[in-house]
């Protein structure tokens, strides 16, 4: 029960985190003994391979690992036996899992015995997991899990932000196997999992190698979505006040874009940073200039804030595309409010205006968590004016968001026809937030 409550309560978590997903959990038998072998890319492996798999797997753990407060009670909680690591301590743990497979249990094991140094499967595999399979005639039931190198890999303290995917794959008979010279058995059952295994590994692999070189690629020169709108409301600032002090900003802003182009090491948070700024600059900025033009100030611009910082959470872990579309449209949404304000002045309208583009962009393009995103965004857009007051004067706000998103979906559309898509296995989406 204790095991079932943590292993929900993880997985709900990891699919924030990680946007996880398993697939092909229906190739682990329901009942009956059978061995798990997973490449080992992270720390948090055992638990990826658990959480949608509802008999627990016994998986081979360090037994220094049972002795930590705590985390010694997560892994027997999970089912992990301890295994002594020194020189003749490999032996106990091969009979101990022996001995859980004949009595019908799940065995987890990691053939590369480590976790991985670049993200792909070790030259050299131990032979354990296929050994157990021919000794006890049990399945040997391969799977994948790809993304949890660039979530947690084994220089780095702390996990980061990445989609990672587990896919059990159909299990391997290991009796065509016994057949064969023992030592020639054990190879071609290994290289069979092999093959499975990196089938669907290798194409993660080279997206993450490629979004490695991405994030130290240089800066963009100053874009026109980002340079553009300063540029505008300083003009339109100035011509209202006539006063420098109120329009600096803006020339801050601008230099910032050129020294991150000039001088700002580039790496993931650089890049992250880089492609929000725009929309980041356009809300805080024009929010606070909006009594300055002569305009209504905004009400409850935090709540606004914090709902389309929800809305664009998702794209951390979209390919760059359409991160930087999402951005795109919603300065584009900012200024056409800007717009709507002229015709129809109420403090209400970016309520409005902006969340109804987010909940159109997230359900056209079916983003990470759209079906909650979308719903969600188009409710607050609709009950929350409402609520404070609004009526049909809201109609050319509401019509300012949805230019935004056509104009921004015919843009992309547009740039996407000599391109070939890629195929399901490149999972491009897994380049969070940079240029494709």
């Amino acid at each position: 029960m204790i095991r079932d409550a943590l292993r929900a309560l993880l997985e709900a978590l990891f699919r924030v985190l990680f946007t996880y997903d398993c697939l092909g959990e229906e190739n682990v038998p329901q009942q009956g003994a059978a061995v798990i072998a997973a490449n080992h890319p992270s720390y948090l492996d055992p638990v990826l391979l658990s959480l949608q798999v509802k008999r627990p797997i016994r998986f081979m753990a360090w037994d220094a690992l049972f002795r930590v407060p705590l985390l010694g009670a997560l892994v027997r909680l999970f089912g992990a036996f301890p295994v002594d690591v020194r020189a003749g301590g490999g032996r106990a743990g091969y009979h101990a899992a022996r001995d859980l497979l004949r009595a019908g249990e799940l065995v987890g094991i990691f053939p590369e015995g480590k976790r991985s140094r670049a993200g792909w499967m070790e030259p050299e595999l131990r032979a354990g997991a296929a050994r157990l399979a021919l000794e006890t005639g049990s399945p040997l039931v391969p799977a994948t899990i790809r993304g949890a190198f660039r979530a947690w890999p084994h220089f780095r303290a702390l996990p980061g932000l990445a989609t990672i995917r587990v896919r059990y794959h159909e299990p391997i008979d290991p009796a065509p196997f016994r057949a064969l010279p023992e030592e020639e058995a054990t190879s071609a059952l290994l290289a069979e999992l092999r093959r499975r295994v990196e089938r669907t590994l290798m194409p993660g692999v080279k997206a993450d190698a490629r979004i490695e070189v991405l994030w130290r690629t240089s800066a963009p020169w100053p874009r026109l979505f980002e340079a553009g709108p300063a540029l505008l409301l300083a003009l339109l600032v100035f011509w209202k006040t006539r006063a420098f002090a109120a329009v600096w900003p803006c020339y801050a802003y601008i230099g910032y874009l050129l020294l991150d182009l000039l001088l700002v090491p580039q790496g993931r948070l650089a890049k992250w940073v880089r492609n929000g700024s725009a929309a980041a600059f356009v809300l805080l900025y024009g929010g606070w200039a909006l009594p300055r033009l002569g305009l209504p100030a905004l009400i409850g611009g935090r709540a606004l804030v914090a709902v389309l910082a929800g809305a664009a959470f998702p794209y951390l872990y979209e390919r760059g595309r359409v991160a930087v579309s999402f951005v795109q449209g919603l300065v584009a949404a900012a200024l056409l409010e800007l717009a709507a304000l002229q015709l129809a002045p109420t403090p209400l309208g970016a309520h409005v205006a902006l969340p109804l583009y987010a909940a159109a962009f997230a359900w056209e393009e079916r983003s990470v968590f759209w079906r909650y995103a979308a719903p969600l965004a188009l409710a607050y857009a609709l009950a929350v004016p409402a609520w404070l007051g609004g009526g049909f004067n809201l109609l050319p706000h509401a019509i300012a968001g949805l230019l935004a998103w056509i104009a921004v979906r015919t843009l992309s559309r547009g740039g996407r026809g000599s391109q070939q898509e890629p195929g399901p296995l490149e999972e491009t989406r897994s380049t969070l937030g940079l240029r494709d």
